[in-house]
């Protein structure tokens, strides 16, 4: 809401004076460790703003970015019924879709008019992305409808994790191209930031007054399940596709044998994702796809059988591939992974050993990202895994996200990407995880580290020397931390923490410095192993100083 009260007194031209009280208010709540979204209207600007406009008759044309109803009334603007003024409301953001409980409310309490998009949703959308477009800067409107079909196109399937690959699919696919100085992927993550595809969810009344009105491109997305596969006579893939997708229904759990056949020699394939299916590891159908850029496998698994050889033993399916994602598939191939020269990202998701595929390309220089997600049943994670395996030499890694790797005693900065942009590291099990110290000292590039989840066993975190700007450890539950280190961290400005329930009530060491390098700062400070520093009370630690 004062992002909101905020552009309402500068499109009102309020004085100075009344702005300068945002900062004051902004400097207040960046102390207090209160982010953005949580701040709220100003009450001194409320009135100046309801001053402002009391004496007029206007119309205000609002675009409500969010789901919820907002109260304008309450930043200050008098929309009331016997004043005359009225609202032009849209809500949702670029490409809603219908929000019935919202509707109900609206036409229910405030609203006069409603004016639906149903009838000309297909006019609408090349609107809506006309308008992302101009936001964006970077794509032509009609690549952006595109993008909108391609997701639509799979609207109904609950494991694809749009979150994670939305800009993944688009760019393999080869909707999305770089522009100009500004690669691929920075076009489409800025897309996704634009596009709430959460919102594509199953719902009869979509499917009816919407589904029929968006087309998409005849035969280069391919959905198909396993019951169309088992009863599909030819069981081969249309040659013009550059998507496909094999889904199981959900009440199955049970795989289905993939066709030897399915793939001849289709060199438009760019995105394959398969679930619950089963091939020969050595020799995969797919192997003579050349252009494949994304391979997801869902709990795939190895016929090892002759028959299933292919005439294709060179594996120019890897050779182009830019995301690997493998869940709980056990296929760690060493051959495999030498032969992906372009690899960016890795997601791997097991229940076994993950250390091997980690060590195997983890190292690549063409990788950007790497996510590991462990079962915390697994005895295999809970016995192994005291250090993460050496990623030293991945020179443009940047993100690394690691969940329910339970089994890690320590993180090291020796053994991480030197240009390392954002680390993450998530507990969502009741596993008790055996991480003791986090040390990401002199990782100069590091802007994001990210802890959630139950640490007992966590003691030290040391941050020194990074570009982090604000610590947020409000998710993590650390009774036992006795080290928190944060030397030469120049860009600090902030750091939160829980409630004192799941925060230690007192530190051993306890080192902030914001202004000197971490080397220059540790070689000045004066060693006070023995000397108890009190944890600060508050919520928030603000680091504006020179040296604590």
């Amino acid at each position: 809401m004062r992002a909101l009260q905020k552009a309402v007194a500068e499109e009102l031209e309020l004085p100075q004076s009344v702005m300068a009280i945002f900062d004051q208010h902004d400097e207040e709540d960046d102390f207090n460790g209160i982010d953005q979204g949580s701040r709220g209207v100003i009450l001194d600007v409320r009135e100046e703003i309801f001053r402002k406009l009391a004496g007029s008759t206007f119309v205000v044309f609002f675009h409500n970015g969010s789901n919820h109803y907002i109260d304008l009334y309450a930043c200050g603007v008098p929309v009331t019924t016997f004043l005359s003024n009225k609202v032009v409301w849209t809500w949702g953001g670029g490409f809603h879709l219908p929000n019935e409980s919202l509707e109900r409310q609206l036409r229910n309490n405030v609203v006069d008019v409603f004016v639906g998009s149903e009838e000309w949703h297909d006019h609408v959308l090349h609107e809506e992305a006309a308008e992302v477009a101009k936001r964006v800067g970077i794509l032509d409107p009609d690549k952006i409808v595109e993008c909108f079909q391609y997701a639509w196109a799979r609207r109904l399937v609950s494991d694809i994790d749009w979150e994670m690959h939305a800009s993944n699919y688009w760019v393999s696919d080869g909707i999305i191209q770089g522009q100009g100085d500004t690669s691929a992927w920075e076009v489409g993550n800025a897309l996704k930031r634009n596009v709430h595809l959460d919102r594509i969810v199953e719902n009869i009344y979509y499917e009816k007054e919407i589904g029929g009105r968006i087309s998409s491109p005849n035969g280069c997305w391919v959905s198909a399940t396993h019951q169309t596969l088992l009863h599909d006579d030819n069981r081969v893939l249309p040659p013009r596709a550059t998507s496909f997708f094999l889904l199981t229904e959900e009440s199955e759990g049970r795989r289905v044998v993939l066709p030897a056949a399915m793939f001849p020699h289709n060199n438009r394939l760019r995105v394959l994702h398969l679930s619950w299916c089963t091939f020969s590891f050595t020799s995969p159908p797919f192997f003579c796809c050349s252009h494949l850029r994304f391979l997801l496998l869902d709990h795939c698994t190895d016929v090892r059988e002759e028959k299933h050889q292919s005439n294709n033993q060179s594996g120019s399916c890897f050779q182009k591939l830019w995301v690997l994602d493998l869940r709980y598939t056990d296929w760690y191939s060493k051959t495999m992974m030498c032969l992906m020269d372009e690899l960016r990202e890795l997601n791997v998701e097991t229940d076994k050993d993950w250390m091997s595929i980690v060590d195997r390309c983890g190292n690549r220089t063409s990788l950007v990202k790497l996510r590991v997600a462990t079962d915390t049943d697994s005895a295999t994670e809970i016995v192994i895994h005291c250090q993460v395996p050496n990623l030293s030499s991945a020179s443009l890694l940047k993100e690394i996200i690691l969940e329910d790797c339970v089994g890690l005693e320590q993180v090291v900065p020796d053994v991480l990407p030197p240009l390392l942009e954002s680390f993450s590291f998530f507990i969502t099990d009741d596993a008790i995880p055996k991480i003791s110290s986090i040390s990401l000292e002199g990782l100069a590039k590091l802007k994001s580290a990210l802890l959630r989840g139950v640490m007992e066993n966590l003691q030290e975190l040391d941050l020194s020397g990074t570009a982090v700007k604000t610590l947020d450890l409000r998710k993590v539950v650390a009774l036992n931390l006795k080290k928190l280190i944060l030397l030469g961290c120049e860009k600090l400005q902030t750091i939160q923490h829980p409630s004192s329930n799941k925060w230690p009530r007192r530190f051993e060491v306890l080192r902030i410095d914001t202004i000197r390098s971490a080397s220059s700062a540790q070689a000045n400070w004066e060693e006070k192993t023995k000397e108890t520093i009190a944890a600060i009370g508050s919520s928030c630690i603000a680091a504006g100083c020179k040296a604590l």
